[in-house]
């Protein structure tokens, strides 16, 4: 079959916050499909390829990316089979409008969706135009479903796939996983110009050559606050040190990468794995002038870390780790369900200061059960953690219940949020992790929550404290050009 992925434009809240995805996911479902299942696949990628087209959106964001019609004008004459992605829920909106045109537009093609939105709300995506939806990963349901569709005496859908006609009572169907990780090939990047995404990183990096690489699927926790297992699954399933660097030399010596954003939730959830990860890193490095790089932009358990492993990442050039504390009061921890400990947080902070390792911690505000007292509580946690390593930095992000999380049904049974809130697309296209407040409760109204940030910025991040007070005084035009001198100066100054 002649396969077409696609992923859609995406809306942002604002100019300065537009990233842009490496489509990892739709890349590892078209390199499955093409050697596991020798199909033909097309991707188009409708944000980055349309990067340049920027509209207002619902008046309160805007969304960046090709057009429908310029998506559909992509769209391979000979195509058998369209799959779209919808990577996030806020995506909805726009992920059915585009599947309304191209249902219009090629009617007797089948269309897929996958991807979060389908998979933590499946019976909203099951209204699209889409004639079906993946719940969970992709890979094997496409590769299934190519099958289904050239195998006339296959009567049974794969499973991990909704129809249209499928009953409701069919919504909580089983996600499928791939179990073996190191089966899957690498993803399909020759699909997609990669060298000039690569010099787009996710998280906006200036003056590298960065690759977003997943090293391991799945999270065994069960935080409340979380929406992963709806796609991945509680298994954790990593793929062997010895993939993992193969991989990174493919990218290193085909892609002359410099950089790497490991995306994964857990990559170091086990210490020997990693070590071996990083120590083939630190091989690779020696004697060479531009040396590799990497981050842990996701955030890294902290109860995983210790002395030898912290050793081992700053001789890996690491360049920043991201780690997810998410509260500083132990009450509080045990509402989300965290499961860890303060004193381990304190130990790996005293770490950091000691390896002179770049980080940032992870801190989530604004959460049901959180008083004054809890966030005031936490509030001198983080103080002591910056008097036990002054370098460390904070970022920090009001509660959101994500659709599928337990937080959102605990949420909609103690009457934080209607249950209906998020029943509708429009509703969806709203959802925004930009300090948006869905939830009250009787600790927190919106004007307290806005005094708990300002007081977070104050206290933990002046810097950034001082420099919103000058931008709010400049006129916009002095901050672009401000922004853009300070990124070329410091592309310029870095030493490789």
């Amino acid at each position: 079959m002649h396969i077409t992925l696609i992923n859609p434009p995406f809306t942002f809240s604002n100019r300065d916050s537009i990233v842009f995805s490496q489509c990892l996911g739709i890349l590892y479902i078209a390199a499955y499909l093409k050697e596991k299942g020798g199909h033909i696949v097309s991707v188009i990628d409708g944000l980055f390829e349309g990067r340049t087209n920027i509209q207002k959106f619902n008046n309160a964001s805007i969304m960046v990316g090709l057009t429908n019609n310029q998506i559909m004008d992509r769209i391979p004459i000979n195509t058998d089979l369209i799959g779209l992605s919808v990577p996030f829920s806020h995506l909805a909106s726009i992920a059915h409008n585009l599947a309304n045109d191209i249902k219009l537009a090629f009617p007797s093609i089948p269309l897929v969706m996958g991807g979060v939105y389908p998979s933590t709300q499946p019976e909203l995506a099951i209204q699209s135009k889409a004639d079906f939806i993946v719940i969970g990963e992709g890979e094997l349901v496409m590769c299934g479903l190519a099958e289904w569709f050239t195998n006339k005496e296959k009567k049974r859908l794969p499973k991990g796939l909704l129809s249209r006609t499928s009953s409701p009572s069919l919504y909580n169907t089983e996600s499928t996983y791939v179990q073996n990780v190191n089966v899957l090939p690498f993803p399909a990047r020759s699909l997609l110009p990669v060298k000039q995404y690569f010099t787009h990183s996710q998280r906006n990096r200036r003056g590298w050559i960065t690759s977003s690489i997943i090293t391991s699927r799945g999270c065994p926790y069960d935080c409340e606050f979380c929406s992963v297992h709806s796609v991945c699954g509680y298994k954790w399933r990593p793929r062997s040190p010895e993939n993992i660097l193969a991989e990174i030399d493919e990218l290193v010596g085909t892609y002359g990468v410099n950089n790497l954003e490991i995306e994964d939730d857990n990559f170091t959830l086990k210490h020997d794995r990693a070590m071996e990860i990083l120590n083939g890193i630190i091989e690779r490095n020696k004697n060479k002038r531009h040396r590799l790089s990497w981050q842990a932009p996701n955030g890294l358990r902290i109860d995983t870390l210790g002395a030898e492993l912290m050793d081992i990442i700053k001789k890996s050039n690491c360049q920043g780790i991201n780690l997810a504390l998410e509260h500083g009061d132990e009450e509080m921890l045990k509402t989300m369900k965290k499961k860890l400990s303060l004193s381990k947080v304190v130990d790996v902070v005293k770490l950091v200061n000691k390896f002179e390792i770049t980080a940032t911690v992870f801190i989530i505000y604004g959460y049901p059960g959180e008083s004054r007292k809890r966030f005031e509580t936490a509030l001198k946690f983080y103080l002591q953690l910056k008097e036990y390593a002054p370098r460390i930095d904070f970022a920090f992000f009001l509660a959101q219940p994500y659709p599928g999380t337990e937080l959102f049904k605990r949420c909609v049974q103690e009457g934080y949020i209607e249950s209906v809130v998020f029943d509708d697309i429009d509703s969806m296209s709203r959802f925004s992790t930009e300090n948006k407040q869905w939830l009250k409760t009787d600790d927190f109204d919106e004007e307290e929550l806005k005094w708990r940030r300002n007081v977070l910025t104050r206290k933990l991040t002046p810097r950034i404290y001082l420099r919103n007070k000058i931008k709010n005084i400049l006129p916009s035009k002095f901050v672009t050009k401000g922004r853009f001198f300070y990124h070329t100066v410091k592309r310029f100054t870095r030493v490789k």
